[in-house]
């Protein structure tokens, strides 16, 4: 939190070079939030331009009050512009809600997202070989979710490129949090059957 209070602090002092590393630091990942949401590279571009603009006029006014994390409030921004450019171009409401579940109830994808959580951030690896495997990971992951229809790519992008937990991903789409985990047990559910086609259950089943 006082990172962002600092950083937000100095853009509104007239701190341009502060912005551009946010830019730097959040384009990649932002990008591929859009890019699950639209589906189309220059429409993707345009989009995370206005979210960036729009996070900039935030911190500037003051509307970035830092009562959340910056990286949280800007993906709720990357999240709405995007869904605003998908109801301009597609000219139907876009709806993360549409994700197929049978009720709200988490309870089968417990015991998996708890191990998913204790092998994502266990302390007992080293940095070095924790960042290896996950960057690993995060790549096959990455390149699944593109076969995935957009609403589920869209929460998982959330959860695994975004690295967002549930409460934050709860607050982006405004969704009750059980609802949120048992939509990702879900979507995750539907990635594992891609991934399994070519990696073992051994090597992948772990993390998703």
């Amino acid at each position: 939190m006082e990172y962002s209070k600092r950083i937000s602090e100095n853009i509104k002092n007239g701190d341009t070079a502060g912005f551009s590393d946010i830019v730097r630091e959040f384009s990649g990942k932002a990008f591929a939030l859009t890019l699950r949401i639209l589906g189309n590279k220059e429409d993707a571009e345009d989009s995370l331009q206005e979210a960036f603009m729009r996070l900039y006029r935030a911190i500037v006014s003051g509307q970035f009050e830092e009562r959340s994390k910056l990286s949280t409030y800007f993906y709720t921004i990357v999240y709405n512009t995007a869904v605003d450019h998908y109801k301009k171009i597609k000219a139907k409401r876009f709806s993360i809600i549409s994700i197929d579940v049978e009720g709200d109830n988490y309870e089968e994808g417990d015991d998996l997202n708890k191990s998913y959580s204790e092998s994502h951030h266990s302390t007992g690896s080293s940095y070095s070989d924790k960042a290896t495997r996950e960057n690993e990971v995060s790549k096959i992951i990455g390149s699944y979710i593109t076969s995935l229809p957009e609403q589920y790519s869209v929460i998982l992008t959330m959860f695994y490129i975004n690295d967002l937990s549930h409460e934050e991903i709860s607050n982006i789409l405004k969704l009750p949090i059980g609802t949120v985990k048992n939509r990702i047990f879900r979507a995750k559910s539907k990635l594992r059957e891609i991934i399994l086609k070519k990696y073992s259950e051994e090597e992948i089943l772990q993390y998703v």
